[in-house]
This record gives C-alpha cells, structure tokens and sequence, in this order.
C-alpha cells in the first residue's frame, strides 16, 4: 500500500479546507488535500450568499466570475404583517466557482489535490483513504489532520464525536419574474424552526426553505408550499433550472482542537444555528487552523474560534433550545431569536 507524507492531511475541499490547505501551503507546509466529489464546489449545496466584510478581508478568494450579484439589504416577511429592513451588503456567490478558485489557490501554492477521495480513519497512527472509482488505498502519514468534511464530520465522528442536531434544507433556482436588489427572507408557520429564502443571481433566484426536521415536518412539502406562495405573488416562474438540499449543523461548537485533529467549518460546528449562515465561517475558521498550524501553536485555534465564533454561535444554538422547542406563538418566537429591534432595523 503506497504511503504518502505530509505535514498535515485536510479533508473536505470546500470553503473551510480549501482555505485552511491554502494558508498553510503558502506558509510552506506539505499538504495533502482530499474530497469525494468529482469536482470542487459541484454540487452547491448551499443558499450562497456572503457579507460583505468577507470580500474585504479574502478578496484574494474572489473573482469576477464568482460573483453572481451584489446585494445591500435582507427584507424579512413576518407571519402577522411586518416587514423588516436590514442593511445587509454582500454577495450572492456561483458557489461553484468560489469553491474551485480557492482549492486552485491552494494547488498553485503546492497543495496536493486528491478528488473522488474518501478518508477511512485512522490505522496504525496513519490515515487511510479510498480512491472511490478504483477501490484502491493508500495512507497519508500526516502530522496533523483537519477535519472539513461538513456537517456530517466522519473526522469529527472518529475523534470524540460530531453534530447531532440538524436542520434540513431543500431549494430550487427559479427564473425571476422581475429583477431583485435584495435578499428576501420569510417566516411561515409551514416552515418550523427555520424559514424561507429568495435570493436573487440576476435572472434567477435561489428559493429554498430550511427548517427543523424535529417537528416532522417534510421539507420537500415545504418548499412545495413555499413555491406556490411565491408563485401567487408573481416573484419567480414555475420553471426549475436546479435542485439542491442539505443539513445545517444546530448544536453551535463543538470541541474544534482534538489532540492532532482540528476540525473547522460544518464539521466543527461552525455554521450559524439559526440562520444557517456558514460560508463566511467556514472560510474564517478555515484560516484561523492554518495560521495557528503553520505557527507550530494549534491550541491557540481553539481559544481564537471561541473567542470570534463563540459568543454568537454558542448563544444562537441556546436560543434555539430555549425558544424554539415549539412553532406556535411566532409573533414572540421571532424577533428573540431572529430579528433585533435595534438602531440597524427599520419596521417598514
């Protein structure tokens, strides 16, 4: 069996892998990057949108051409009648050429990119992987292992446990009736514990739903639902280009520095519990592993992850628990765990 040595394996190539193989391959480290899929970023499992703030401090993650359109506010649709404006600039982004530009990036620096890969676990102190098509094996004898292979970590599961609460999402790219300049999201009691989403790329939009799939309550009937809404009010045509779901780690962080193993975006918990926000995140995390690895110090990414990502994710997944156990009073659900009446909101 052919032995490969690194100074450390990543596995997952999405925002959060790509990212961490990236900062450290510039830094000089030898890194093995692996993924199952065929290629990076396909298929987008995601809503795709970004704040601003992450273009400002990665621009060297984006390019024109992953840039769908560019975004100022999220309007939300309340159940009883608000509507509520919230200065929001960011990007809507074709995921799947972020996702590849950023594993380039870190192949141009050195990384080596192994695609249609599965990582096994771990054997006699070294880590086995699986070329899917072949069947064939090989191990990867790495310092340290990153673990970004998403909500459902195998990493995270070998090494102490990942996620167990997750939402669901189901979503769709629809033709746009007429043009938006914004985000628009809304809050249904068909949609538990979650809501819905139209997010505009030029003529098209991303319109999805996620909600907690604890209140047996399908998803597919949802989005269903959701799409005749948008329908009757003449927002998108009934013409589906693309289809796409996935699962949103809930239980905020979880324990991201394991001995040799660091674990960042989904597959550390890292993702927005209740906006389900993860992109910028995993990008974030992302870098702070690599830093802190490159520097000889991966104790210091746990203390940064829960000194940056903490206090909001940790209290987000608190809020969830606390206050959306059930689905029927939304006019007092909503803006505790939502939306903040605050100097940056504007009740319409």
């Amino acid at each position: 069996m052919e032995k490969i040595r690194a100074d450390v394996l990543v596995v997952g190539a999405g925002p959060a892998g790509s990212t961490c193989a990236w900062e450290l391959s510039k830094r000089g480290a030898k890194v093995i990057l692996v993924d199952f899929k065929r290629a990076v970023g396909v298929p987008v499992q995601c809503a795709e949108f970004v704040p601003a703030q992450l273009f400002n401090s990665f621009p060297q993650l984006f390019t024109d051409k992953a840039i769908a359109q560019r975004v100022e506010k999220m309007i939300h649709f309340t159940p009883w009648g608000d509507v509520v404006e919230m200065s929001s600039p960011g990007y809507v982004l074709n995921r799947e050429v972020f996702d590849s530009h950023i594993a380039q990036l870190a192949v141009k620096e050195g990384a080596q990119l192994f695609l249609r890969c599965i990582f096994l676990g771990f054997q006699d102190g070294v880590c086995l992987v699986e070329e899917i098509d072949t069947r064939r094996r090989f191990t990867v004898d790495a310092d340290m292992v990153v673990g970004a292979d998403g909500p459902r970590s195998r990493v995270a599961k070998l090494t102490g446990g990942g996620c167990s609460h997750f939402l669901t999402t189901a979503q769709v790219t629809l033709p746009l009736r007429v043009p938006l300049k914004d985000l628009l999201i809304y809050f249904r009691e068909y949609i538990p514990g979650g809501y819905g989403w139209v997010f505009p790329k030029g003529s098209v939009a991303n319109v999805g739903v996620g909600l907690d799939p604890a209140f047996g309550i399908n998803v597919m009937e949802a989005l269903r639902t959701f799409l005749k809404e948008l329908l009757k009010e003449k927002v998108v045509e009934e013409k589906v280009l693309k289809r796409t779901g996935g699962w949103i780690p809930a239980d905020g962080l979880i324990r991201p520095v394991r001995g040799k193993v660091l674990l960042v975006g989904d597959a550390g918990g890292f993702c927005h519990p209740i906006t389900g926000g993860g992109i910028a995140n995993a990008v974030m995390s992302g870098s702070m592993a690599g830093k802190a690895l490159a520097e000889g110090k991966p104790e210091e990414f746990q203390e940064e992850a829960e000194d940056v990502f903490g206090p909001s994710i940790n209290r987000a997944a608190i809020k969830r628990k606390l206050h959306m156990k059930s689905w029927d009073d939304l006019k007092k659900i909503i803006p505790i765990t939502w939306i903040a009446f605050d100097e940056y909101w504007r009740v319409l």
